[in-house]
């Protein structure tokens, strides 16, 4: 059976099973389904039906640059229409990947950050933002300018974000946090600690987790150990 014909015949819009399968054969050596998965993230993008064919591609692609970026790093000038498929799950799962791939592949990766920008902005579920968050937390870590430019996306969010949002936000500044300033260190500790107490463990363990990791950057500046 063709990859096309596994894709084709997977139902379920994420295709996670079969996506997550397929990537292990890539990670072991067959690099053939990698190359022909990409050109399915954006296939018949009209084709409502083909949304499980994109999206099972898109798995693929997300699970082995999970792993190895290295692997779909020079492909991701061919990824950049599945960032604007209809689905919802082919784009999550494809700006992740491009989150990945910024430190092998800067200048395409880097790309996204206006994708990632849109998808917050348009709010289409909660699994898309939060990638999106995902995805930018990966470019800020880039440079000081990214993070620069990723920052003020993020305290915007942060501001109208459901309970489940702001976990991949703090995640985000915690992924950021090493580029940024003095003062915008402590801006954004001033606004995670806005949620310091919220109904989810999780989003406190982040949130201290932030604040553990911007104490030892103060030590390490004063020459504490």
């Amino acid at each position: 059976m063709t990859l096309f014909e596994q894709l084709e015949q997977n139902k379920g819009t994420i295709s996670s099973a079969l996506g997550k399968e397929l990537a292990k054969k890539v990670l072991n050596g067959n690099t053939e389904i990698l190359s022909e998965a990409i050109n399915y993230t954006s296939f018949d993008p009209h084709n409502k039906k083909a949304k499980s064919i994109r999206a099972g591609a898109a798995k693929i692609i997300e699970k082995v640059a999970e792993k190895k970026p290295e692997l779909v790093a020079p492909y991701l000038g061919r990824l950049l229409p599945a960032l604007d498929m209809p689905e919802p799950q082919t784009r999550w799962m494809i700006i992740l990947a491009f989150g990945y791939c910024v430190k092998d592949k800067p200048k395409l990766a880097l790309k996204g950050i206006d994708f990632a920008k849109s998808y917050i902005e348009k709010n289409q579920g909660v699994c898309l933002t939060g990638a999106a968050h995902v995805y930018l937390g990966h470019a800020g870590a880039y440079s000081p300018k990214e993070a620069k430019k990723v920052l003020p996306v993020l305290l915007d969010a942060l501001q109208n974000a459901s309970v489940n949002e702001v976990d991949w936000i703090i995640e985000a500044f915690v992924m950021i946090c090493d580029k940024l300033s003095k003062h915008d260190k402590e801006v954004i500790l001033n606004y995670a600690k806005i949620h310091l107490d919220p109904p989810k463990k999780s989003t406190v363990k982040r949130i201290e987790k932030l604040m553990k990791k911007i104490d030892t950057a103060k030590k390490m500046k004063n020459g504490d150990n």
